[in-house]
């Protein structure tokens, strides 16, 4: 193996380890339901929040959270979704 071929492996490998290490905890602490106060209705509801899509905006560094599924849907499928603020994913 060449001097760059090496050094490009380097590279990749810590970009690699750096992504990693940013998306797979978000992924992780963004998985799983919970129960939040719908702020419309004032009632409880059971959500996911979609980690798949937090896991991928990680890398921007501005995590971009969406419901991916709710207890109050269909029937309130076009909410703003504000109940996200309580969510708390770190």
């Amino acid at each position: 193996m060449t001097m760059l071929g090496a050094g490009v492996l380097i590279v990749v490998f810590a970009f690699s380890a750096i992504g990693i290490l940013w998306v797979l905890p978000a992924y992780r602490s963004a998985r799983g339901k919970r129960t939040l106060t719908c702020p419309e209705t004032n009632e409880p509801a059971s959500v996911e929040i979609n980690a798949a899509r937090v896991a991928a905006t990680a890398w921007r560094g501005e995590i971009d959270f969406r419901l991916k599924d709710c207890s109050r849907w269909p029937e309130r499928a076009n909410c703003r979704q504000e109940c996200l603020s309580q969510a708390a994913v770190h």
